[in-house]
């Protein structure tokens, strides 16, 4: 398992858009601040739009902001805001039926616990933490 370069880049922007409070962040100072490409960076921010954890508003004085506190926003929130709910393995995807020994399956309680202790973990940590340990690190520029 790894974290892909997209809930890396969302957690980048989140993390910026948490330290600069209130003020909206245009999609260019964002893409330079976190060092992350812009069209890419437009491809993320409209997954984050588009689940409630970025307000985005429209004109010259637009820009992006959070939609929630940086303390109500968790790793999982971030996480399947942008790649989905997660599960470990296909059987766990609901409506799937790809797999034949399902129900009969001795895997399946082992990997909805594991499952079910990730999505714990995750539930604890909130953006807000990130943001406070970036205050601290600013990102290096060669």
């Amino acid at each position: 398992m790894h974290v892909t370069r997209k809930v890396d880049y969302a957690m980048r922007a989140l993390a910026h858009l948490a330290q600069v409070d209130d003020r909206r962040v245009r999609i260019s100072d964002l893409s330079v601040k976190t060092a992350v490409p812009q069209p890419f960076l437009a491809k993320v921010m409209r997954d984050l739009v588009s689940s409630g954890l970025v307000l985005s508003q429209p004109g010259p004085r637009g820009g992006y902001g959070l939609a929630r506190e940086s303390s109500e926003i968790s790793f999982r929130d971030l996480i399947e805001a942008v790649e989905g709910p997660m599960h470990m393995v296909p059987c766990q995807v609901e409506g799937e039926d790809n797999c034949l020994l399902f129900d009969h399956c001795s895997q399946v309680p082992i990997w909805d616990q594991i499952r079910s202790e990730m999505l714990s973990v995750l539930e604890k940590y909130s953006l807000a933490q990130v943001s406070e340990q970036d205050r601290d690190r600013p990102l290096a520029r060669k």
